[in-house]
């Protein structure tokens, strides 16, 4: 029905619309749920490439602004936001992001999300990603994030799968911080782009925050539901 509706009306309003609601849901759990279905919609349907060109580049206004109103529901769900941020080639901030993960709850349910991410970077739609890769001195935070990935992941076959890419990586030594070299293109279009990731982080960790309160009431609910029925 979501594709169906971005084929007949206007796909950037549609998915404003959705992000704009589901920011203000109370309900945590569905509204993961819903962000994680919306970005699989996002990266996969082929209705939506335009709108994935439109995010790519951020090049416009209006395209950074769909970005921050999605990001911020998009917060609800910590692998979507990095993938929409691999998406619009916000890799220093996916790395700063995934540096966080440090900090969540890591759930089986989790990692399972982030397995199905290295599964969607080896996807056609990635693929101006992984050539990004050959430029190793103008792309360290991809590659800085991608390694982060690894290390999140246990001994698996999508472990195995992101470390055989990194391994093609040439002249994986060149990798260095932005701080520490000349700026390139694709760095001043982040910093030309106006965006205050700053706050973006800090809305992220919130939301975070927000999710972890649930899932602790959620289980002091069963736990004390468990003990009823076994007096």
């Amino acid at each position: 029905i979501r594709r169906q509706l971005c084929l007949l009306l206007n796909a950037e309003n549609i998915f404003h619309s959705m992000a704009d609601i589901l920011l203000r849901e109370e309900d945590l759990k569905f509204a993961s749920t819903m962000v994680h279905t919306l970005n699989t919609i996002l990266l996969t349907s082929s209705e939506l490439f335009q709108l994935r060109n439109q995010l790519k580049d951020l090049k416009t206004p209006e395209s950074r602004n769909l970005f921050c109103c999605l990001y911020r529901s998009w917060c609800h769900n910590p692998v979507t936001t990095v993938s929409l941020c691999f998406l619009t080639q916000n890799y220093k901030h996916a790395y700063d992001l995934i540096q966080k993960f440090g900090d969540l709850e890591v759930t089986v349910d989790f990692l399972t999300e982030v397995d199905k991410l290295v599964q969607l970077i080896e996807c056609p739609i990635f693929t101006y990603l992984r050539l990004q890769l050959l430029d190793v001195k103008n792309n360290p935070y991809l590659i800085k994030a991608l390694y982060g990935l690894l290390m999140l992941l246990p001994q698996s076959s999508a472990f195995q799968l992101l470390s055989h890419r990194l391994q093609c990586v040439p002249n994986p030594e060149l990798m260095q911080t932005a701080d520490s070299t000349k700026p390139s293109a694709g760095f001043k279009r982040t910093t030309a782009s106006n965006i205050d990731y700053t706050e973006l982080l800090q809305h992220f960790e919130k939301v975070q925050n927000k999710h972890l309160e649930a899932r602790h009431q959620r289980a002091g609910r069963a736990e004390q539901l468990d003990r009823r029925v076994i007096l």
